[in-house]
């Protein structure tokens, strides 16, 4: 019988051939959570994300402290990994940002050109450029990663931050379009993007106040995916300074029905809130009808159809 197994597999192959066009076709947008949690830590990665085109990461959105590690246990490929999107510069979502640079470098063969995109300084936070020169610039706290692995050029871009600026496109190259638009972090200065790829979009909220919704609803309108932080409960149930910084659940239903978009994600969410779920939920139900689900480190997301 042994034997006779490699024949009668050649005939099941000549009967029933195998079809390209069966098989499930690959989304041609994904986005992997490497990071859910954030500010304190309650046992996970704080934010960052990975997304992928045609099956492949191509960006990093945000850095925050366990995104390394997460990287390395998902076994990531990050040899195309060539664009970097930051929505802010707090410690919960860029601290990893030397540590992704080190492991990208160790794992090159040939040149690295990053480009690197994130708010301009304003008060006690540093334009994007002047934060990436600090890190791994002439002088900057590892200055040595340069000479460590690969050879690397970073090509950063300071976005504007007043509430008043256009959105504008800040990559559009090989059917990848990515735009962006300024938001409102209380003192710290923020951008949120918007990713479109072969008729998929996918958008980030990063952490934002309500007084910048109206330009959330602008980027994302029609969105397939929305993925908005979620960092508190709605009024009177967080403390009140954090008001200043994050969008409530109630608000964040009334951006994502008015934007119209397809599915929510809600990130960044700490204990208390994940505590309150069904009243979460009931609570952006009440404008909002689409899907909505709670992000988890590792989750994978394809992105439309």
């Amino acid at each position: 019988m042994q034997k006779l197994l490699p024949a009668i597999a050649a005939i099941v192959l000549l009967l029933f051939p195998v079809c390209a066009r069966c098989a499930p076709a690959k989304p041609a947008l994904e986005v992997l959570v490497l990071g859910s949690g954030g500010p304190r830590p309650f046992g996970r990665a704080a934010s960052s994300f990975i997304v992928l085109l045609d099956g492949t990461p191509r960006i990093l959105v945000d850095a925050g402290p366990g995104a390394f590690l997460r990287i390395g246990e998902l076994n990531l490929d990050l040899d195309n990994v060539d664009t970097v999107l930051l929505t802010h510069l707090h410690i919960d979502h860029s601290a990893d940002l030397a540590a992704f640079f080190n492991a990208r470098a160790l794992s090159a063969d040939g040149p690295i050109v990053y480009n690197i995109f994130g708010p301009d300084g304003a008060g006690l936070f540093p334009k994007t450029s002047r934060f990436v020169d600090l890190l791994v610039g002439k002088g900057g706290a590892f200055e040595y990663q340069k000479t460590f692995g690969a050879d690397e050029t970073f090509a950063v871009h300071d976005l504007a931050i007043s509430l008043n600026s256009p959105s504008t496109k800040i990559v559009d190259k090989d059917g990848l379009l990515v735009e962006e638009i300024a938001t409102h972090h209380g003192d710290c200065p923020s951008v949120a993007y918007r990713i479109s790829y072969k008729g998929a979009v996918l958008v980030f909220s990063g952490d934002m106040d309500g007084s910048a919704l109206a330009n959330l609803e602008q980027l994302a309108k029609n969105a397939d995916l929305l993925i908005f932080n979620c960092a508190v409960l709605d009024p009177p149930n967080s403390p009140s300074q954090l008001y200043d910084l994050h969008t409530p659940p109630k608000k964040i239903g009334e951006a994502a029905h008015l934007s119209g978009v397809k599915s929510l994600l809600l990130s960044h969410t700490a204990p208390d809130v994940e505590g309150q779920e069904v009243a979460v939920r009931k609570s952006i139900r009440a404008s909002y009808a689409g899907p909505v689900a709670f992000a988890t480190d590792k989750l994978w997301v394809p992105v439309g159809k």
